[in-house]
């Protein structure tokens, strides 16, 4: 399908800016993924932090550290505060073994937590490798690990559960917007386009008409174009127009001139197409030709030469010249 130049420019600028949308949108967002992960990462570890310290600061003065980490207030509270932190699925004290020794919820003391793997290797990924680990994640929790540690004694870690699903929930709300504002932009770019493919291509339009008027035979044609390179065109249009013109006029005369001449010429010529039709006969060959209505041979001319031939005698001049799109006959 042959596409006009006005479809050419608006696909052209649509194009490129809905790839520049799309390019700006995926870098945004790659950065928005990095931002939010090491948020993510920064919360939990202040959470850590937090525990630590509790824990440090209860643990050497208790007789057994387990009790008292699971009956502390206010290593409970601090766990409890977990629940209102973005992404955090959960916080817990676990012992070597991986047994829940400190949680929020006292139904879950006793259990073992799971393996979860680190937020260290995610956090190192480039933007877009992020972003593509995120989006394509059906959704799994990592966690922040801090190892929890008094003097030489390991009295287990402390472990911060992150999901990532809940991080990909708040990229969808942010490509939910990016989406809108690149379909918004490719819209204002088609309608610029459109305006701008008729402003730009008005002076191909009033070429055109020029070019027909020209073929018309019209003459003095002057052209309404910008001061531009268009200007340019529109006065070597012009001058074309101006040597056209006088060039039709001097023909004009010519042929004037030409047909005077062979008017008052006392040789018969005329002019036949290839069919025989006549086309031209000056007054000394309209005489030699039957009158019109009379019978006549379809090719009068042919009927004046093979007369001759056959008699052999030449009472007129005859010189018969053919060509491929016309006869002429002079006789005199």
């Amino acid at each position: 399908m042959r596409l006009s130049i006005k479809t050419k420019q608006v696909l052209g600028v649509t194009g490129t800016v809905g790839a520049i949308v799309v390019a700006l949108s995926l870098y945004n967002l790659s950065l928005f993924a990095r931002v939010n992960l090491q948020e993510s990462h920064a919360r939990a570890d202040l959470l850590a932090r937090a525990i630590y310290q509790r824990a440090y600061a209860i643990v050497p003065r208790a007789p057994d550290p387990r009790v008292a980490l699971r009956d502390d207030e206010g290593l409970r509270s601090i766990l409890e505060a977990s629940n209102y932190s973005k992404e955090v699925t959960d916080a817990a004290v676990v012992d070597p073994q991986g047994v829940i020794v400190a949680h929020w919820d006292p139904q879950r003391l006793g259990h073992t937590l799971p393996p979860r793997p680190s937020m260290e290797p995610l956090l190192e990924l480039d933007s877009l490798h992020q972003l593509w680990e995120v989006l394509t994640d059906p959704g799994r929790e990592v966690e922040i690990r801090k190892p929890l540690t008094l003097g030489d004694r390991d009295f287990g870690a402390i472990r911060i559960g992150i999901s990532t699903l809940l991080v990909r929930g708040h990229l969808e709300e942010v490509l939910s917007k990016s989406i809108k504002t690149g379909l918004g932009a490719v819209f204002l770019a088609t309608v610029v386009a459109m305006l701008l493919a008729q402003v730009f291509l008005r002076p191909i339009h009033v070429l055109k008409s020029g070019l027909t008027r020209l073929q018309r035979g019209e003459s003095g044609i002057t052209l309404d174009l910008p001061k531009d390179e268009f200007g340019d065109l529109g006065t070597f249009f012009s001058a074309v127009s101006t040597k056209l013109s006088a060039d039709r006029s001097e023909l004009a005369g010519q042929k004037a001139s030409l047909e005077s001449i062979v008017e008052r010429l006392e040789d018969a010529v005329a002019l036949f197409d290839a069919r025989g039709d006549m086309l031209f006969a000056n007054p000394t060959m309209r005489a030699l030709l039957p009158a019109e209505g009379a019978a006549a041979s379809p090719q009068p001319w042919r009927e004046l030469v093979q007369t001759t031939i056959a008699t052999r005698r030449a009472p007129l001049r005859v010189n018969v010249r053919t060509s491929r799109s016309s006869d002429v006959y002079r006789a005199g």
